[in-house]
């Protein structure tokens, strides 16, 4: 399968075949090539060639190699419509709306640190072409890379002046790998021409989704259904191959011809009898959507295709919606949130989002914690001596109603237990405020 799909992939020619240029990305700068803060050797570098990647192969050994296996999955989900759908569902859920908050510092601390991240969001997104890209587009790319390929990474890159940060330049996850250390830690390498390069330098970011003790890549979302996606695609193949070979039902026109007269010639038999069919014929080409064909009775109608249509078509209809759940049971979502429609109630439907909001929640603390590291050295480096903090706003009016009953209700029940002695105004307070994240 692996073979197959790697001839797919990148075509016959060997990957020593074609030179790869090697893209450098943290060095490019506004009006040229700069170099970033720290040792040159250690800077990341990009192995993805412009217009070389179709044709790059792997050889047996490289057939279960982690960067084989990403670039695998990045096929299936620019090629697989329900993979598709998956990721950019679950990376627009997590790019919710989201903004800084300071803690601490003074008003005109506060203001000085706003529009200080500000004019850092309107560059902080490496690609040029992307105009005001900002942290919107850097979410969006982070978690793209977090849920296709298992982990995130890039480098932060001060100005030639180290007096404010540049950009943060992404770092394709493919070529990031972990080498154990003596004491038992991990050190991060990306490997570039067949070379381990040691990213030791202080500016670079990488976070793993999932990652085990023993291997701290991370995993993708769609490690668990490469497999039952590529019975899925064999099944819509058969599906069409078997729908195209039964065809559609046709009409069938059968005409009895007429009886020959004793007296009648063979010549004049024939005539009559192919102007008889010629005269059906026509008339059977010109009806219209409401006409009714008005024959003798030697005239015979029927349909012309197989029997039990409906039922191979259900047939069909139910192994494939098993594959689909599968798929979408082990990237973790619900049919109903991929516009599949299964007649859910609203209680199963509203109980299924919220238990993916508490999965989104969890990694949208990694985002928060990566923009406020990112954040607070700008706002070190302007000589602004405060600190903030990144919340995403998670609230939409989907299920507004309950919410607002139950915030009713709490906040009724806290007002009795203060009434009635059993908390203070002050514990009243506090718990109010402790529920608040609840609604």
């Amino acid at each position: 399968m692996f073979k197959h799909i790697a001839r797919m992939l990148f075509g016959p020619t060997e990957i020593a075949d074609v030179p790869t240029p090697a893209i450098r990305p943290a060095r490019l700068g506004r009006f040229g090539r700069l170099k970033p803060f720290g040792k040159l050797a250690g800077k990341p570098q990009s192995q993805r060639g412009a217009g070389v990647e179709a044709q790059w192969t792997f050889s047996e050994t490289a057939l279960g190699d982690r960067e084989f296996r990403i670039r695998l999955y990045r096929f299936l989900r620019d090629n697989i419509p329900i993979l598709k759908a998956v990721l950019w569902t679950w990376t627009r859920l997590a790019v919710a709306p989201h903004h800084f908050e300071f803690s601490d510092g003074s008003a005109v601390q506060q203001k000085q640190a706003r529009l200080v991240l500000e004019d850092l969001d309107r560059r902080i997104y490496p690609h040029p072409t992307v105009r005001f890209g900002g942290f919107d587009a850097l979410l969006v790319q982070f978690f793209n890379s977090l849920f296709t390929d298992g982990g995130a990474a890039g480098e932060l890159v001060l100005n030639p002046a180290r007096t404010a940060v540049d950009k943060f330049y992404l770092i394709d996850a493919a070529t990031i790998d972990f080498d154990p250390t003596p004491d038992g830690a991990w050190r991060i390498v990306q490997r570039v021409d067949g070379k381990k390069i040691p990213l030791t330098s202080d500016s670079i970011f990488y976070y793993p989704l999932d990652a085990d003790i023993d291997s701290p890549h991370g995993k993708s979302m769609l490690g668990a259904v490469a497999f039952i996606s590529r019975i899925e695609q064999e099944l819509i193949a058969d599906m069409r191959k078997a729908m195209h070979n039964a065809g559609y039902h046709r009409l069938h026109v059968k005409i009895r011809p007429p009886e020959k007269q004793p007296t009648e010639a063979v010549d004049d038999y024939s005539d009559r009898a192919n102007t008889y069919f010629d005269r059906t014929v026509a008339m059977m080409r010109d009806f219209d959507v409401d006409d009714n064909p008005v024959t003798w009775d030697d005239v015979e109608i029927e349909h012309l295709g197989p029997p039990s249509q409906v039922s191979s078509s259900n047939n069909w209809y139910i192994n494939h919606k098993a594959m689909l759940e599968d798929i979408i049971a082990g990237c973790h979502l619900a049919p109903f949130m991929l516009g599949y429609s299964y007649g859910a109630t609203q209680n199963w439907a509203q109980f299924k989002y919220e238990m993916v909001q508490r999965q989104i929640f969890s990694l949208q603390k990694a985002a928060s914690h990566f923009l406020e590291w990112i954040a607070n050295i700008e706002l070190a480096l302007h000589g602004v001596e405060i600190t903030c903090r990144h919340i995403f706003d998670n609230r939409l009016n989907f299920g507004l109603v309950d919410k607002l009953q139950a915030e009713k209700l709490r906040t009724e029940l806290l007002v009795l237990q203060m009434d009635k002695g059993l908390i203070t105004p002050q514990e009243a307070k506090e718990k109010l405020a402790a529920s608040g994240g609840l609604f």
